[in-house]
């Protein structure tokens, strides 16, 4: 039986699990397992993971590494592996995994499918500019930094992907950058597959509402991850954007809908910061497809609203036009023909009615640079991947010549 390593740096839930397409794997007849380095590399992430009540999937193949003997422990026991798919960033600790899981003969499978508009002009920061940043943070910062810099060198030589899948034209100019002679696999992104799913369905909401797409700015875990303060203050952020919410809901005539984050912190509190407007959670992607208006900051779900071709008014505040947040939020807008509109101005002056215009050209090209290669086959992403290696793997008909799998990583 082949086997499959995940390698990732977040704990795996419900959702992580299905997102990863673990049971595509293991219904295909594979081997799985998936390496959370999350307690090794983020110690703060898993402690706010476990104290905001989340639930890690029960699955015997999840194995959450709390040292690097364990990891080792886990190679020197698993035999041969063939694909580790790697979802972490290039740091120490995921350097040394990805290290060890090649002397295991496992080729690495890159997954660059969440592209999306990036402030800067989207090249890679060079080593003596990282060194600079590094020097401006404090001691601890800046030897996180400049070890992950240098993580980030060895890892590029050591453990050269010998797949990577892609999703758009981004990605693929990305990935053909950096990585000139490896092999792409043309697909899609994660959420495409929610689109595939529920663009086949009959059932639709009658009630018509307008979507605010919930970001949990105050409290994500990403700004956890970084060890950055979090975007917005509850104090600044909430009351700003109940009275934006307001306005559209009186202007469009629409009752408003709050689709929360999926690991939104308010939710384990109990609290309810917007202000009595009905909440939802897990059912993002249908209350896209069922909505009038997609109203939102700069979340990745945006790609859904413009896969079912939904207006979308972005929404900004003060002091998120102080952050990078802001300069998202603007950038987000730019690329489908918007403005970001910032609720701490004089809503009374803004024509939300204009705001339900859609630029049909531009929501296309958001979608061949950023959700979908062209070509690439409709199906879910993950049989995508594995219908790849299984046909590079298959024996070559009599008179043909294939690559050997093993040699992938040397190409």
């Amino acid at each position: 039986m082949n086997t499959v390593i995940y390698l990732t740096e977040q704990p795996l839930d419900n959702r992580n699990y299905e997102r990863f397409g673990v049971q595509s794997w293991i219904d295909r007849g594979w081997k799985v397992e998936v390496w959370d380095l999350t307690p090794l590399a983020y110690p703060r992430v898993w402690q706010h993971f476990a104290e905001s009540g989340q639930q890690l999937k029960e699955w015997a193949g999840y194995c959450p590494m709390e040292s690097g003997r364990q990891v080792r422990s886990k190679c020197s026991g698993q035999g041969r592996i063939a694909y580790y798919v790697d979802m972490t960033g290039d740091h120490y600790h995921s350097l040394r995994a990805k290290v060890r899981l090649a002397r295991c003969g496992a080729t690495r499978v890159l997954l660059d499918v969440g592209s999306m508009p990036e402030v800067g002009d989207g090249r890679p920061a060079t080593l003596v500019a990282r060194i600079r940043k590094a020097a401006r943070r404090s001691v601890l910062k800046s030897l996180k930094l400049l070890g992950d810099t240098v993580a980030a060198r060895v890892a590029g030589s050591l453990v050269k992907p010998g797949l990577i899948v892609v999703s758009g034209d981004r990605s693929i100019a990305d990935a053909t950058r950096l990585w000139p002679d490896v092999e792409l696999v043309r697909a899609h992104n994660l959420d495409y597959d929610l689109y595939l799913g529920l663009v086949q369905t009959e059932a639709r909401s009658r009630a018509r509402y307008a979507l605010f797409l919930d970001q949990d700015l105050c409290g994500h875990s990403d700004f956890v991850y970084q060890g950055v303060p979090f975007a917005a203050t509850p104090e600044r952020y909430y009351p700003g954007i109940r009275r934006g919410l307001r306005k559209i809901s009186e202007d469009l005539g629409l009752e408003v809908r709050v689709a929360a984050h999926p690991r939104a912190s308010y939710r384990r509190a109990g609290s309810d910061p917007f202000g009595g407007l009905p909440i939802e959670h897990g059912r993002t992607a249908e209350l896209i497809r069922d909505s009038q208006v997609v109203v939102c900051h700069h979340t990745t779900a945006i790609q859904l609203a413009v896969l079912f071709g939904k207006p979308i008014v972005f929404l900004t505040t003060a002091q998120l036009e102080a952050s990078v947040a802001g300069r998202l939020i603007a950038l987000f807008a730019a690329e489908l023909g918007k403005a970001a509109i910032s609720v701490d101005g004089d809503l009374d002056r803004v024509d939300f009615r204009r705001e339900l215009g859609v630029d049909a050209h531009k929501y296309a090209a958001y979608r061949s640079n950023y959700i979908k290669s062209k070509g690439s086959p409709e199906k879910p992403l993950w049989d995508i991947v594995i219908d790849h290696i299984e046909k590079i793997a298959r024996p070559a008909p009599a008179g043909s010549r294939v690559l050997p799998t093993s040699a992938i990583g040397e190409r």
